[in-house]
């Protein structure tokens, strides 16, 4: 019979050993047999060492001799988190790394009550302890300590237990590594989120800026040049042909740039959006636009089937992968693939270009950037391609 335990006071930060700490204790009673396993857990920063796990054979008289304990002195064995300060032989297993052999008592004394150990030792039978500390790299990680009446262990005994704590740290250990690896890979993934908001972010302020204050001051500027009266005709034609220009600058340039770096058409649809990417690219690169008939209608009874920031980040993956397209592969004509899935998004650009060798050319801050902003939207992308052409940009990505 086993029981798993829930500690009075919150567990150390980092790993959780509660998906395998059953486990340890389980193969513990199997491989040692002894009448009790206890797993704890040290933390080096409390300097506490936690029960965590009890496995035994006799689990019903180890409950009752807790309860007894917990009646007489209103105190929970079963549940407790023990300073390693306040014991040598717990600070030496859980500092050192020494094995300790020693009576229950002596492991105790200045921990917990002393009737709290002459109730284990008659009680429940444990009497007498061999703890093996959990040896890890660099630290002590726990302690695995076996309980019986007799105060004798075997050579056997101890050598098998020691090579099991050893297996047990370097799996925690190996689990540990993993976990670290798992945060700093969410850890990225925030930044890059964070990174492609910002982005967005200043994006759209520059589009606001130029849309409003700029465009608004050359208006006025264009204003005040027709209101100036007394000039000869030559010079009438000269600010008339000053104001054309700022209306050219106004109209044109300005209005393009703005909404370069913030796509207003996003709002109505993905492919509206790409449509006015296409006309810009006219004369230099003929862009063919293929979609589902789904996203071909964004104002349909159900409204636009993609979340404006997956319409969003496969605008920007698009523009990206046409971008290159213009200025690595001399191609002729492109093609965008929009394919609506239940759970994703899939989208292609293929192009007649000449093609590379993908093994032999790394990607550039661009197609970093493209991958970067894929990823932190949960997706994945890839480029197909080979000397000669064609190539294939790629991106699936989460509805």
């Amino acid at each position: 019979m086993k029981v798993e335990l829930t500690a009075s006071s919150p567990p150390s930060p980092g790993l959780n050993w509660s998906p395998f700490a059953q486990q340890i204790v389980d193969d513990a009673q199997a491989v040692l047999n002894f009448p009790y396993i206890l797993l704890a857990r040290f933390d080096p920063v409390a300097r506490t060492s936690q029960a965590l796990v009890w496995s035994g054979r006799n689990m019903e008289i180890l409950e009752r001799a807790t309860r007894l304990g917990q009646r007489l002195l209103a105190y929970d064995t079963a549940h407790s988190v023990l300073s390693v300060d306040g014991n040598p032989l717990l600070q030496a297993a859980c500092d050192r790394g020494e094995t300790i052999i020693t009576s229950v008592e002596e492991i105790t004394r200045g921990l917990v009550p002393p009737l709290v150990a002459r109730i284990a030792a008659q009680v429940a039978g444990a009497a007498h302890c061999l703890v093996t500390p959990l040896q890890g790299e660099d630290r002590v990680l726990g302690t695995l300590s076996c309980y019986q009446r007799n105060p004798h262990f075997t050579d056997v005994q101890i050598r098998t237990a020691q090579a099991f704590a050893r297996q047990v740290a370097l799996s925690i250990h190996n689990a540990e590594l993993l976990e670290a690896q798992r945060q700093t890979h969410v850890a990225l993934e925030a930044s890059r989120r964070l990174v492609a908001q910002a982005e967005e972010r200043t994006r759209r302020d520059i589009s606001e800026f130029l849309h409003s204050r700029v465009q608004s001051r050359l208006l006025v500027a264009e204003y005040r040049l027709g209101e100036i009266g007394d000039v000869s005709e030559e010079a009438r034609a000269r600010i008339e042909a000053v104001r054309a220009e700022l209306e050219d600058l106004r109209e044109r340039d300005v209005r393009q740039v703005s909404h370069q770096l913030h796509p207003e058409a996003l709002r109505i649809g993905l492919v509206a959006a790409l449509q006015v990417l296409a006309s810009r690219m006219q004369g230099v690169l003929r862009v063919q636009i293929v979609a589902d008939a789904e996203l071909l209608d964004p104002g349909g009874q159900r409204g636009s089937p993609l979340p404006p920031e997956v319409r969003l980040v496969a605008f920007r993956t698009i523009e990206e992968a046409l971008g290159n397209v213009l200025k690595h592969v001399h191609a002729e004509q492109a093609t965008v693939v929009l394919s609506l899935h239940p759970e994703a998004l899939w989208v292609e650009v293929n192009d007649d270009g000449q093609g590379f060798d993908v093994a032999r050319r790394p990607p550039g801050l661009g197609l970093l950037c493209l991958g970067a902003r894929v990823e932190s939207a949960g997706g994945r992308w890839g480029i197909d391609s080979r000397p000669g052409g064609p190539t294939r940009l790629w991106a699936e990505l989460p509805r």
